[in-house]
């Protein structure tokens, strides 16, 4: 069913999840946390990441129970042909909605800190083309692309620990001063930042690994992503005097590094954000895969990649009509709806519902 070139090792997994997860929201994570949580900032992020190990573990319960099938096969075994085939289209306009808001908040971000006069479709169809290039291979060539810009992130790890010589750790006390609801709130930004695990669910047949194997791999993959989330975090609240700074920069990390230069390299922010963005690269290419495998689920096609130019389009037209700072705002507002619903309630329902069928299979095979 599965080319074998398609085929993913088990160790490969904790790069995919990796380099899913970190991506465009890495930069402005401090300043969306601080806007609820303050100072506590770094407990939203902790907690957030407890939280997601409960969607890890229900996405897996369910792929579990069909080892064979792509989620998208699940969506159709579960629910029938129709229903299936309505999931897969929410599913696949959620993945290109969401590649198309990274990709908008890419240019904005490239046209405040670097490019000011560059035109912004120039910016974002050197993102679509490159990354397009690397999807139309095989998920084997896509995994291994990941691995290699995986030690890119120990760059990003030590540019940001760099501002710990101004750092000042009684900046995060009070802990716990504004009671636990801000930091639940803030809890729910730093979720958002973490999504990208269902990668692996919906490859799970790629991968030659045993059940227990592949939840191991995602959740070290994420355990690791959510450390570096909060030491970051922590990064930002002691070098900032007070959270109410953080709240004025959107993206704090390329300001602090902008304060920073060497011998060798003047301009530290603009090499900062040269390795972030293969970070965004890495997350739009995961989010190219699935929309173009929900197509070729949909229709029945062999190959994902006779979708890729559709898609790459849909994305690169959304994304420059996103660029104007309210409509992202609108668009993010739609996306939180839809990450609950997409990366939550729907499949919670469907193990549920998978957990009721095998039950009643079962009572009928015991009658009989």
């Amino acid at each position: 069913m599965f080319a074998k070139k398609d085929n993913i090792h088990k160790d490969q997994v904790l790069y995919m999840v990796i380099q899913a997860q970190v991506g465009v929201g890495i930069l402005s994570l401090p300043y969306n946390i601080a806007k609820y949580a303050n100072q506590d900032s770094w407990i939203s992020t902790l907690i957030a990441g407890i939280i997601m190990l409960g969607v890890i573990l229900i996405m897996w319960l369910l792929c579990k129970a069909y080892p064979t099938m792509m989620m998208f096969d699940i969506f159709k075994q579960i629910t029938g042909n129709w229903l299936g085939k309505c999931l897969i289209i929410g599913y696949t306009f959620y993945f290109m909605l969401q590649s198309s808001y990274i990709l908008a908040r890419y240019g904005k971000i490239i046209e405040n800190w670097i490019l000011e006069r560059t035109p912004h479709w120039v910016v974002l169809l050197l993102m679509v083309l490159t990354s397009a290039y690397i999807v139309k291979g095989s998920v084997q060539s896509i995994v291994r692309f990941f691995m290699l810009v995986t030690p890119l992130l120990i760059l990003l790890f030590a540019l940001s620990s760099y501002a710990l010589r101004d750092a000042n750790f009684l900046y995060i006390l009070p802990i716990g001063e504004n009671g636990w609801m801000p930091i639940l709130r803030g809890s729910k930004e730093a979720i958002f930042s973490m999504l990208g695990f269902d990668l692996i669910f919906f490859l799970y047949p790629y991968i030659r690994a045993s059940n227990t194997q592949i939840l191991k791999s995602v959740i070290i993959a994420h355990l690791m992503v959510t450390l570096l989330y909060t030491y970051l975090v922590i990064i930002s609240l002691v070098y900032f005097v007070s959270p109410s700074d953080i709240k004025r920069v959107p993206e704090p990390f390329i300001y602090m590094i902008k304060s920073y230069s060497f011998q060798v390299i003047e301009r530290m922010d603009l090499f900062f954000i040269s390795i972030w963005i293969v970070s965004v690269a890495t997350s739009y290419m995961y989010l190219l895969l699935l929309s173009a495998k929900g197509m070729a689920h949909l229709f029945a096609s062999p190959k994902h990649t006779r979708f890729l130019p559709y898609i790459c389009l849909f994305t690169l037209m959304a994304s420059l009509w996103f660029m104007d700072l309210d409509k992202l705002n609108v668009v993010n507002n739609y996306l939180t709806v839809c990450h609950y619903l997409f990366q939550a309630i729907i499949p919670a329902l469907l193990l549920f519902i998978s957990i009721v069928m095998r039950k009643r299979a079962g009572d009928k095979h015991e009658v009989q």
